[in-house]
C-alpha cells in the first residue's frame, strides 16, 4: 500500500486550518481535514475549494487502522489525555508530528521511541513557536558560546491576537499548576510569577514571568549544567499586571470552574485588546563574557506556529531521517526555518 496523504486532526482549528492552508499549495489534493464535527470538517473543505477532503475522526476513542489507510503523515493540533492514536499511527509506519505545548504530554510521547524504530517511522515534537522555534533559537545562541550558564527563553503574545480555544484554555489551566525546574527542583514555580523586564527590539520594555512552556524541561538535556527558564508575558501591560495580581491574591482558582475558564475563553476571543504581535528573545549567559541574543518579531502566533509545522512536514516527507520520537533541535537547525519569514524578522 502507497502511503501519500496528510492527515491534519483539529485541521479546522486557528493552526490545523493555516497549516492546511500552507501544505495544500504544494500538496493539492492529498490533505485531509480531520476532527469530531464532520460538518465543520466539510465546510472548512468548501472554503478551500474542496482542495483539501474530510474526515470524521474522535482521537479520544478508540481509531481503527483502515481509518488511516493511506496516510502518509499525522499532523496533531490537538491536546489529547494518552498517546494512543500516536502509537497507532507509529505502528503503522505513519510519521507524526504533535504541536501540543505540554510537557506532561510530551514526556510520554519521548516513550514511544521503541516503536517508531521498530516500525521505521519518526515522530517530530515540540513543533510549534513555543516550543519549537524557541528550542531552534535556544540551540543557535548556545552555539555561540563555549559553555551556557543560563538561558534565558522571554516571549511576548499579543493580547489582540486571534489565539484557538485549546491555546487559551491551556494557558488558563497552567494558572493553577505548579512546576520545577533542572537546577532547581527543590523549588515550585507558580505560573506568572518572578517578573523579569526585558526589552523587545520594535515592540520596546515587556514584563514576562516564568511559565511551564515544555522548552525549558527539553532543553536541559542539551546543557546539563546550564539553567534554563522560560517566561512569557502580553504586549498590554495592564493585563500582565491584571494576571499576576490574579496569581497573588489567589483569584485565579476560580478558574478551576470550567464554566468560568469557557466564559474567559470567549472573553478573550470576542474582546481585541492589543495587538497580533509575537516575539521571542533567547539570551545566552556564560560566566566573564557578554551575554548573547537572538530576537525574532513577528505577528499572528498561529501563523508562526503552521509555518514551522508545514516546514517540518514536507521535511519528513521529502528527506529521509532517523526512526524514532524527537524533539524538533534534534533533527532541525534554525536555518531551515527562517527562510519561511521576512528578512527582518531575525536580528
Amino acid at each position: 500500500m502507497t502511503r501519500e496523504n496528510i492527515l491534519i486532526v483539529g485541521g479546522y482549528g486557528e493552526v490545523g486550518g493555516k497549516i492546511a492552508k500552507l501544505l495544500l499549495q504544494d500538496y493539492p489534493n492529498k490533505v485531509w481535514i480531520a476532527g469530531r464535527d464532520m460538518q465543520k470538517a466539510e465546510q472548512f473543505c468548501i472554503q478551500l475549494n474542496h482542495l483539501v477532503s474530510p474526515m470524521q475522526l474522535d482521537v479520544s476513542k478508540p481509531v481503527k487502522p483502515k481509518q488511516l489507510a493511506n496516510i502518509a503523515l499525522v499532523i496533531m493540533c490537538l491536546e489529547q489525555k494518552d498517546t494512543a492514536f500516536a502509537e497507532l499511527c507509529l505502528a503503522q509506519g505513519i510519521l507524526y508530528i504533535d504541536i501540543t505545548a505540554s510537557y506532561t504530554f510530551l514526556k510520554k510521547l519521548e516513550l514511544l521511541h521503541p516503536v517508531a524504530v521498530q516500525h521505521q517511522s519518526t515522530a517530530i515534537m515540540s513543533v510549534g513557536m513555543a516550543p519549537g522555534l524557541t528550542n531552534l533559537m535556544a540551540m543557535y545562541v548556545a552555539q555561540q558560546k563555549t559553555s551556557v550558564e543560563k538561558l534565558h527563553i522571554s516571549i511576548l503574545l499579543g493580547a489582540g491576537d486571534t489565539h484557538g480555544n485549546a491555546a487559551i484554555h491551556w494557558i488558563l489551566d497552567q494558572l493553577n499548576k505548579q512546576y520545577t525546574i533542572k537546577n532547581d527542583s527543590h523549588s515550585k514555580i507558580t505560573n506568572f510569577t518572578n517578573k523579569r523586564s526585558i526589552h523587545f527590539s520594535d515592540i520596546g520594555q515587556s514584563s514576562v514571568y516564568q511559565f511551564n512552556f515544555s522548552d525549558q524541561h527539553t532543553l536541559s538535556k542539551h546543557f546539563p549544567q546550564g539553567q534554563i527558564v522560560t517566561r512569557m508575558g502580553f504586549d498590554v501591560e495592564w493585563l500582565n499586571r491584571f494576571v499576576s495580581f490574579l496569581q497573588k491574591s489567589r483569584l485565579s482558582t476560580i478558574l478551576k470552574i470550567n464554566k468560568m475558564r469557557h466564559i474567559l475563553t470567549s472573553l478573550i476571543q470576542k474582546v481585541k485588546i492589543g495587538s497580533s504581535v509575537c516575539a521571542i528573545k533567547v539570551e545566552a549567559i556564560e560566566k566573564n563574557t557578554p551575554p548573547v541574543s537572538l530576537s525574532f518579531v513577528d505577528y499572528d502566533e498561529s501563523l508562526v506556529t503552521a509555518k514551522i509545522a508545514a516546514t517540518v512536514a514536507t521535511e519528513l516527507l521529502e528527506k529521509e531521517h532517523p526512526a524514532g520520537t524527537y524533539h524538533i533541535e534534534e533533527l532541525f537547525k534554525l536555518d531551515a526555518f527562517i527562510k519561511q519569514f521576512d528578512n527582518s524578522s531575525f536580528f
